[in-house]
């Protein structure tokens, strides 16, 4: 099992909730799950996004007591928010034709990413509802955004120069590691599209 077997369609079923934040409180409960059925997974997930845990060997903390609470920061945090209290906040609602475009982008489902593009053509432009505010070509750094979404399919750099050609702003960017930065900075960091041996061509689409 990993992570995106272990949360399963909840991941998926953005169309199901009203509000962003009933979502990701559904996704911390299946955390807290996860961390007492002993999940390796979990524990990396929040050694890479929990404030007060980063880096921290999976081993180490399989020792902590983690609470509700732990799981929400994780969340939070992951889903590009400085704390749990600003989620609780929300009151704003998916868009769900970003959504699903963002997981045709980084499932390599490029067929039906030009379809929904085609028939919603403002989505190059548009900003994640979550804390981070990536578009689309910021997803295509496979970094800083949800971890299950760090992918980089090997016809990314396609997909990549399609967003363009429709409009993307590769210079547009997104609020993550204290900061803010475009997609060619956040892939040079990314080690998924190295792995995947399209780093290159990326650099040289988004240059």
């Amino acid at each position: 099992m990993n992570l995106v077997s272990f949360y399963g369609n909840l991941l998926y079923q953005t169309d199901q909730y009203s509000l962003i934040k009933t979502h990701l409180s559904k996704i911390a409960d299946r955390m807290l799950e996860g961390i007492q059925n002993n999940q390796d997974f979990i524990f990396r997930e929040i050694n890479n996004y929990h404030i007060d845990y980063l880096g921290i060997p999976v081993e180490e903390l399989k020792k902590i007591k983690f609470t509700r609470e732990d799981c929400q920061t994780t969340v939070a945090n992951e889903y590009g928010f400085k704390n749990w209290e600003i989620v609780e906040q929300l009151e704003g609602h998916y868009d769900h034709n970003f959504e699903k475009a963002v997981n045709f982008l980084v499932d390599g489902d490029f067929k039906k990413l030009k379809k929904i593009i085609k028939l919603d053509p403002k989505l190059v432009f548009k900003k994640s509802k979550y804390g981070h505010q990536a578009t689309l070509l910021n997803y295509a750094a496979s970094n800083g955004v949800e971890m299950w979404r760090q992918k980089a399919p090997l016809n990314l750099p396609e997909m990549t120069k399609f967003l363009i050609e429709q409009g993307a702003d590769p210079n547009a960017t997104m609020k993550v590691y204290g900061g803010s930065f475009d997609t060619l900075t956040l892939l040079k960091s990314s080690i998924h599209p190295f792995n995947a041996g399209i780093a290159e061509k990326m650099i040289n689409i988004l240059q």
